[in-house]
C-alpha cells in the first residue's frame, strides 16, 4: 500500500505546485535559421561564400520574457551564431505591432564596439523613429544580446493584449551615422515565419 500512496501523493504535489511555478514567468522564444545571412550586394542572393564572414549577423533565437515579480518591463533577448564587434554599423532589432503602431528594441555596434546604443521605441505616423535609451547588454562568450524595456515606453499593454508580426532583424551598414539619409545596407537577416509577416506574442502581466 506504501508503494502506491508515496507516489500517488508526490505527483499530487507535483500538479498542485506546477501552475504557480510556471505562473512566475512567461517566455516566447523562436528559433531561426543558421548560415541565412544575405549579402546585399551581387543581386542580393544568398551565397553560401559569404557566412562565414557575417557569423555576427546570423540569428540563431530571439524571445520575449515576462517575470509576475518584474511586471513593469518586458525582457527581449537575441542570441547570434558568433558575435563579434564589426568597424561597420551592426544592427540587433526586434518589431512588433501594437494598436497599429510599430515597435522595436533595437541595438546599434560600430568601431569596432567603441560606440554601442541601446534603445527602444516606436515609429509616429510619419514613419520617424521616437526613442528611449535603455538598459541592455551585449554577452560576448554567450553571444547574446538582451534589453529591459519599460512597459510605458511600449504604449503600456495590458493582460491578454497581442504584439503581432512580431520579429526579428540584424542588419550590417556602411556609414556610422544612425542618422545618415541615405543607408547603404551590406548584408541581412531576419527571424520570422516563411509565410506569415510574423509571429504573435500575447501580453501575461
Amino acid at each position: 500500500m506504501k508503494k502506491i500512496f508515496v507516489p500517488c501523493i508526490c505527483l499530487m504535489l507535483v500538479i498542485t505546485i506546477a501552475p504557480f511555478v510556471s505562473a512566475d514567468e512567461n517566455e516566447f522564444e523562436k528559433n531561426d535559421f543558421k548560415y541565412d545571412v544575405i549579402p546585399l550586394f551581387f543581386f542580393q542572393r544568398w551565397n553560401p561564400l559569404w557566412q562565414m564572414y557575417f557569423k555576427h549577423l546570423d540569428i540563431v533565437s530571439f524571445s520575449i520574457t515576462e517575470d509576475s515579480e518584474d511586471s513593469e518591463f518586458l525582457h527581449v533577448t537575441m542570441e547570434l551564431r558568433d558575435f563579434k564587434y564589426s568597424e561597420y554599423r551592426s544592427v540587433y532589432a526586434v518589431y512588433w505591432t501594437y494598436e497599429y503602431t510599430r515597435y522595436f528594441v533595437v541595438t546599434n555596434t560600430h568601431s569596432e564596439g567603441q560606440e554601442i546604443i541601446i534603445k527602444a521605441g516606436y515609429f509616429d505616423v510619419s514613419g520617424e523613429e521616437q526613442s528611449t535609451l535603455i538598459n541592455g547588454e551585449i554577452n560576448e562568450e554567450e553571444n547574446t544580446l538582451s534589453w529591459i524595456v519599460p512597459k510605458d515606453l511600449i504604449g503600456n499593454p495590458n493582460t491578454g493584449d497581442e504584439f503581432t508580426e512580431v520579429h526579428a532583424n540584424t542588419f550590417l551598414i556602411l556609414q556610422k551615422d544612425c542618422q545618415v539619409k541615405f543607408p547603404i545596407y551590406l548584408a541581412k537577416d531576419i527571424a520570422r515565419p516563411l509565410l506569415k509577416p510574423g509571429y504573435t506574442y500575447t501580453v501575461v502581466y
